[in-house]
């Protein structure tokens, strides 16, 4: 009986130093990173777009080039720049009808491709080296003599919305006001509702653990002092509304305002074209 009892202390010990040891690797290794900025199968051949642009090629290192385009109105000075953090998914081909409305409207808009998708080289494995890219491309697109003393607004969807609100937190000074659409308070939250795509439906107390967390926006918004709107539909199906209460109420309400809305996920643009441009036009002139 004892030597039984003895092989199951043993066998329990094997089984947390397994369990423990697979928790240390998943997160050091960035499992979660991969899966959740890898994209397999949304490419495009060339860039095409109707609107008035100048494309950028950011050097980052000898192998890695990260592709841009500024997109602006045709005829008439921008009344400020929008710098886009799009969803997972869009790359530039993809958002290019997003910014037909605002640049219609006056705006010029940035964005940029992540490492690994679209144009952009190299890999996507890694939240902080792209914080790191983030920032750099920000700062150099600051520079450019037809951004330079345009009022500059952040503008993150779904998961470019963590980017955002990362982006606005540590340039605050540079910029004008921020909006954020279809967004989530924190990678382990969002992280808990695709957990089913990790195989850990039944054991979402994990992800936390597993998750890598570099910068939390329910974190980074309390470091933002400029006009925040944070924009999220009921029926959200792909990040649930909830997130985006979470991120609302982590906010500073002095300078924060919650807009909900009904409809698809980070689609208000189209559905509610002149209330959210005048969000845009309202930070300008708050």
């Amino acid at each position: 009986m004892k030597k039984f009892i003895k092989i199951g202390k043993i066998n329990i010990v094997v089984a947390i130093f397994i369990i423990v040891g697979s928790i240390i690797y998943v997160r050091f290794s960035r499992y979660t990173d991969k899966m959740i900025y890898q994209t397999n199968g949304l490419a495009y051949d060339n860039f095409e777009t109707t609107l008035n642009h100048k494309r950028y090629y950011f050097d980052i290192d000898d192998d890695i080039v990260l592709h841009g385009v500024l997109f602006k109105p045709d005829s008439q000075i921008a009344r400020a720049t929008i710098i886009h953090y799009p969803g997972k998914g869009m790359h530039l081909m993809a958002s290019r009808k997003y910014y037909e409305i605002l640049v219609k409207k006056g705006f010029q808009v940035f964005s940029f491709e992540r490492r690994g998708f679209g144009e952009s080289t190299g890999v996507a494995n890694n939240s902080l080296t792209l914080k790191e890219d983030a920032l750099y491309v920000f700062d150099k697109i600051l520079d450019d003599v037809q951004v330079k003393n345009t009022p500059i607004l952040i503008w993150g969807q779904s998961l470019g919305g963590a980017f955002a609100t990362m982006n606005a937190a540590e340039r605050n000074d540079k910029i004008t006001g921020v909006i954020l659409e279809g967004t989530f308070n924190s990678f382990p939250d969002i992280g808990k509702v695709y957990a089913n795509a990790l195989g850990l439906e039944n054991f979402k107390w994990l992800i936390p653990l597993l998750m890598n967390n570099d910068f939390s926006a329910e974190n980074e918004i309390k470091k933002i002092s400029k006009p925040i709107w944070i924009v999220h539909s009921v029926i959200d199906k792909q990040v649930p509304f909830g997130l985006g209460k979470k991120l609302y109420e982590a906010s500073d309400k002095s300078n924060t305002q919650f807009w909900e809305i009904e409809g698809k996920h980070i689609k208000a643009i189209f559905d509610y074209e002149e209330e959210y441009v005048q969000k845009f036009i309202d930070i300008i002139d708050y």
